[in-house]
This record gives C-alpha cells, sequence and structure tokens, in this order.
C-alpha cells in the first residue's frame, strides 16, 4: 500500500521478544603448567637408561674378571650365565616401566608419576632379588639373606628420596598433570 506521502508497510505486529538474561558460566582463567612435570620425567627416562646400561655392563664385567685365571680374582666365582641373564631381565622390567612412566610425565599425565613410583618400589624389591642370587659371586659376606637384608636397609634411603624428588610437580599448584 502506498500513499501519496510516503511508503506506509502493513501487516500485523508481534509481541515483543523475550530476553533471557543469560549469566557467564565464571571468568575462564589460564593457568600456565608447571615444567616440573616435565623436567622430572625427562630425568626419569635418562636415569633408567643409564642404570640399565651400567647394570648390565657391571655384571657383564664381573662375570668377566671371574673368568680370568688371575690370583687376585680367584675367590669370585664365574657367574652362569643362567643368573646373569635373569638378573638383567628383572632389572628391565623397571626400567621399561620408568621409561614409560617418565613419557607419560613428560605429556603431564598423573599416572605416569604413579607409574613412575611404582617403578622406583618395584626395582627396589628387584635389587634385593638380584643381591640374593649374585651375592655368593661377587664376594658378599656369604650370607644371601643378609646381603639382600643390607641392600634393603640401605635402599630404603634411596627409595625415600628418589620417591620425593618424582612428587615434586605435585607440590606446584598449577603442575598441570592430568
Amino acid at each position: 500500500m502506498s500513499t501519496e506521502e510516503g511508503d506506509v508497510f502493513s501487516g500485523s505486529v508481534s509481541p515483543s521478544p523475550t530476553i533471557v538474561n543469560v549469566q557467564p558460566a565464571g571468568q575462564m582463567m589460564l593457568v600456565e603448567r608447571s615444567p616440573a612435570a616435565q623436567v622430572i620425567g625427562v630425568l626419569v627416562i635418562i636415569y633408567n637408561v643409564i642404570a640399565t646400561g651400567s647394570n648390565f655392563l657391571g655384571l657383564m664385567a664381573l662375570s668377566f674378571l671371574a673368568s680370568l685365571d688371575d690370583p687376585e680374582f680367584a675367590a669370585v666365582e664365574e657367574l652362569p650365565m643362567g643368573i646373569l641373564i635373569i638378573a638383567v631381565l628383572l632389572t628391565l622390567i623397571p626400567a621399561v616401566m620408568g621409561i614409560i612412566g617418565g613419557y607419560q610425565m613428560f605429556k603431564f599425565q598423573k599416572k605416569g608419576l604413579y607409574l613412575v613410583l611404582g617403578s622406583i618400589a618395584l626395582g627396589w624389591v628387584i635389587s634385593m632379588i638380584n643381591t640374593m642370587l649374585t651375592s655368593d659371586y661377587a664376594g658378599g659376606s656369604g650370607s644371601a639373606s643378609l646381603d639382600a637384608g643390607l641392600n634393603g636397609i640401605c635402599g630404603l634411603v634411596c627409595v625415600g628420596i628418589c620417591g620425593a624428588i618424582v612428587c615434586i610437580p605435585l607440590l606446584f599448584a598449577g603442575n598441570g598433570l592430568e
């Protein structure tokens, strides 16, 4: 419809729109992740690689020195290859756990921290078992159980210190572990 003065629109008017008051869910705060988990994760990986390699080399050196006809090493019996293989394979279990846990800590996963703590505890138990297996060949006190017990008692201090170091990322408020 049009008039001579100007265009006019016609039709019905709908009810006024309903205004909904939506409150924001809250302020989103960006929290920076602490790099402590990544640093300790990398250190755990490096430690497990070096410890496994040195353990393997140490057992091989002991077996080699015992096989020499040197009178200085006459008291040390030759380490049987079966015990050597068992000892090295037993140390691989916590090492692999530690490497996997260190990688998960590097990726800010809390389960990696628990896996590393478990590998430390398992490594402590396996070190006592390895001491019992090799104490007769390593020139120990003569009693495998005594050597393993002394190793276990001294190992508690090391396990406590390593466990405390691994738990450092939990002390930061913004640790970022998932």
